[in-house]
């Protein structure tokens, strides 16, 4: 839902583009303008590098090619698209100048189409992988069954599939226009993007987006999460050992994690949706008073942050994950010390212990690695150095 469009009900700037208006909004104070950039930037980042690292982390770990772990790379593309194309443009829309002059129709019909189309994918995937963890968790038997790649492949496709459609009327041309406001604040000038909706269109097409698309997903998650936690709370059964205690223990941690992520995301984006209905049908719209570029700047922010918070999540509740990305860092100081070494970095998708590496260095022989197996002797932990060090070495080269 392009939230900006909500100005055409609250504000009438139609009418008023390209004029002054007396309007006071905390943006005019300088503070409060760069503050939202400097955030606006750092969550960008974070988005951008915390998704991309979870991209990279399951698709170089064979290992890691479960079920659960393609929906947790979808939601991080998700994510990834949005710290790159929709959070950029959005800053640009609400805080850029329009003097710069940078958006124009199309970007305008683009970016209020694709940020329609990943919030909704995201919130299809959380339906999607909280459904996976409930068969997983209540009907642990049927679940293995049913289970298969392929399987979740195609529900992917639909995941992605649904809110194209959905959004289809985002992609009638929307106008940017130019905006100014000045108070005793100050004076600001944006390019504003609106969309082309009729007031009755608009209102029921808004409706039909909140309760497909929020409230029916919300309370279908809401019932499994319920159902997940009630099965988290009963103790292992005493007759399941060995492996499957195992596996069982480890499935009511991803559920744990995937629980944690569903009120993560509904946490960011509720303000987003509300304020997206509550303006469809007020008499007298709050924004039209005061303060909405901050109020949009606000909720908005607010929303992206679920984009940069999800790979912290993963890292703090998945042993996995964290081991993969200790992994992925230890091979980036490999690659920096590698100018150390004769040959190039040989990168492993198995993490190296003390024993796998005793018995790899007896094939190396060098003095170097001699050196590091009296090490490797006298300790149980591997430090960088050594790690980079043995890394470097062709291990199937005899000497």
């Amino acid at each position: 839902m392009n939230v900006v469009s909500l100005v055409n009900v609250s504000m009438n700037m139609a009418e008023i583009s390209e004029k002054s208006y007396f309007y006071a909004d905390f943006t005019q104070l300088s503070p409060v303008y760069y503050s939202f950039i400097v955030l606006y930037l750092g969550v960008m980042t974070l988005a951008f590098l915390g998704n991309f690292l979870v991209c990279v982390t399951v698709f170089s770990d064979r290992s890691m090619h479960t079920v659960v772990n393609y929906y947790i790379v979808n939601l991080a593309l998700c994510d990834l698209m949005v710290g790159i194309f929709v959070l950029p443009m959005k800053l640009l829309e609400l805080a850029a100048p329009a003097s710069w002059g940078i958006l124009n129709n199309n970007l305008c019909t683009a970016m209020s189409y694709l940020q329609t189309v990943f919030v909704f994918a995201s919130v299809l995937t959380l339906v999607a992988s909280c459904l996976e963890r409930y068969f997983a968790i209540v009907y642990p038997l049927e679940s293995r069954i049913e289970q298969s790649k392929c399987r979740t492949i195609k529900i992917l496709l639909a995941v992605w599939a649904v809110p194209c459609v959905v959004a289809l009327p985002f992609l009638d041309s929307a106008d940017a226009r130019t905006t100014t406001l000045q108070s005793q604040f100050g004076t600001i000038s944006r390019l504003t993007c609106f969309v082309a909706f009729s007031a009755t269109f608009r209102r029921g097409y808004y409706t039909f987006l909140f309760i497909t698309m929020y409230i029916l997903p919300l309370s279908l998650i809401g019932c499994t999460c319920v159902r997940i936690s009630c099965c988290l709370l009963k103790s292992l059964p005493l007759y399941r050992q060995g492996s499957v205690r195992r596996q069982e223990a480890n499935r009511r941690k991803i559920a744990k994690m995937v629980v944690v992520v569903v009120i993560a995301f509904f946490l960011s984006w509720t303000p987003y949706f509300l304020i997206s209905i509550i303006t469809q049908y007020q008499r007298v719209n709050f924004f039209q008073r005061e303060n909405f570029f901050f109020t949009m700047l606000c909720i908005n922010l607010f929303a992206f942050l679920n984009s940069c918070v999800n790979p912290f999540i993963y890292a703090s509740m998945s042993t996995r994950f964290r081991k993969s990305f200790k992994r992925f860092f230890k091979c980036l100081l490999c690659y920096n010390y590698k100018s150390y070494t004769d040959d190039p970095v040989l990168l492993n998708s198995r993490p190296l212990t003390p024993s796998s590496l005793s018995r790899q260095l007896t094939v190396v022989g060098t003095d170097a690695t001699q050196n590091a197996l009296e090490y490797l002797s006298q300790t149980d932990k591997v430090p960088p150095r050594i790690y980079c060090l043995l890394r470097s070495k062709p291990f199937n080269r005899r000497h």
